[in-house]
Parts: structure tokens; C-alpha cells; sequence
């Protein structure tokens, strides 16, 4: 495993969340959401637990719990700058979105017209 591009990856996947939960124009979101789509080196089932597992690190920071359990920590300043962003329905809303991208995936569904609906979806 490449620890450095394993670490872009989180970084990026985090981008895309934070860019989408601020509204962001969709121009610079939809392309990394191609950029993922189209990542060859990785099955897009490990994208998508990336994104898991942001989601989950963001629930953690922003629920109130005393010392959370922080999964990616390296990004530790960046999720608690996402997470003021984020309460705990737009989260839950986040992760059922991730939950039908995984499904319509496994249907073999346009994986990157999936992320762009779902990154479209955190900005409202």
C-alpha cells in the first residue's frame, strides 16, 4: 500500500465533502468526482469506504462526544473545520446518499453520475 497516495485519497474525498457541504460551485466538485470515478488503481467499493469512513470521523467531531474516536487523523484539523459544517442530519441524509451510491454501483449504475448526484445532494 502506498501510504502517500492512500492519504490523497482521504484528502481528496474530503475536499469533495466539505466543497459540496459549503455550496460550492460544482465545477471544481465534479471534477473530482470524475477523477475518482475513472481511478483505475482502486475499486471504487474502497473509494466509497473512504468516504465511510470521513463520514464517520465527522459524526464522531460533531456529536459532542468527549475525545472521539478519529479513524483518519492526519486530517484531524480539517475534519473539525468540515464538521461545524455538518450536523448530525445532514450526516445521516450523507450516508444514506453513500448507501445508494453503493447500491446503484453494485447495479453497475454510471459511478461517477452517482457521485456528482451525490455531492449535489450534501450542498442543499
Amino acid at each position: 500500500m502506498d501510504v502517500e497516495k492512500e492519504s490523497q485519497r482521504r484528502r481528496e474525498a474530503l475536499k469533495i465533502l466539505d466543497r459540496a457541504s459549503r455550496g460550492e460551485e460544482f465545477g471544481p466538485i465534479f471534477a473530482q468526482t470524475a477523477s475518482l470515478a475513472k481511478d483505475k488503481e482502486v475499486s471504487f467499493e474502497d473509494q466509497l469506504s473512504v468516504f465511510y469512513s470521513l463520514l464517520s470521523d465527522l459524526l464522531e467531531i460533531s456529536s459532542g462526544i468527549r475525545t472521539p474516536r478519529i479513524r483518519n487523523l492526519p486530517l484531524r484539523k480539517e475534519l473539525e473545520e468540515t464538521a461545524r459544517r455538518f450536523n448530525l442530519q445532514a450526516i445521516q441524509r450523507a450516508l444514506r446518499g453513500l448507501d445508494q451510491l453503493a447500491a446503484g454501483a453494485r447495479r453497475n449504475l454510471n459511478k461517477q453520475l452517482g457521485l456528482e448526484a451525490f455531492a449535489a445532494d450534501l450542498s442543499s
